[in-house]
């Protein structure tokens, strides 16, 4: 077996064709190898930004909004995200199924160390997306972004008070990243064009097929 390791790839902005057909399918399969429970490409256009969304994260207030600078009403403004939207082309759609849902839920149980297994409710999906933005990025797309599901502070610094509002200075400032609802993305709206089903995670738990996480990495 040749241990040669590929060329690589000069950054772009642009990149169309068959190339990037074959590259979405590369980065769709790879989503799938990390655990990914399913991966699609979708054109970006399909996405809906809706200030309704983003107004949910206030109304009822979410208990992250106003604590990371990556959530409202510190998020960028609808405006400039739908603009730069309308720019991509394609995006990978990625979700994996949270097991077992009664240690996810709030006041569920503890890992190791103590921490509140909710908290990392996001974090598979996160480390899938942060995989697959920069597997696109060495693939010449200089402009591929991965958004995923819930407050970075959540997975990232295990609800930490967040170090960026404290001081400045962003534990992870790789791979921190807005949620697709601090976007204002209609997630629900997108997971249904795919045929994927979210449930609310609310009651009767014991009565819901799976918990979902959501991701995204679009793509120049």
């Amino acid at each position: 077996m040749s241990t040669k390791k590929a060329a690589a790839c000069p950054l772009t902005s642009h990149i169309a064709g068959q190339k990037i057909q074959e590259d979405l399918e590369l980065f769709r399969q790879k989503a799938l190898e990390l655990g990914a429970a399913g991966a699609e490409i979708i054109q970006a256009g399909q996405l809906v930004v809706d200030e309704r969304v983003r107004l949910k994260c206030l109304i009822p207030r979410c208990l992250r909004a106003g604590e990371t600078p990556n959530c409202p009403p510190h998020a960028p403004e609808l405006d400039l995200v739908r603009k730069a939207f309308a720019r991509y082309s394609w995006g990978i759609l990625l979700k994996t199924h949270v097991e077992p849902i009664a240690d996810y839920a709030p006041g569920g149980s503890k890992a190791k160390g103590g921490t509140d297994q909710s908290l990392l409710f996001h974090q598979k999906t996160a480390e899938i997306v942060y995989a697959i933005e920069r597997l696109a990025y060495q693939h010449g797309y200089s402009l591929a972004m991965g958004l995923g599901g819930g407050s970075c502070k959540d997975y990232l610094c295990k609800g930490l008070v967040c170090q960026f509002k404290d001081s400045g200075r962003c534990r992870f400032p790789l791979r921190a990243r807005p949620a697709m609802e601090a976007l204002g993305i209609d997630v629900v709206d997108i997971i249904g064009k795919v045929g994927w089903k979210a449930y609310p995670l609310l009651d009767e738990i014991a009565e819901i097929p799976c918990a979902t996480s959501v991701g995204l990495v679009l793509i120049n």
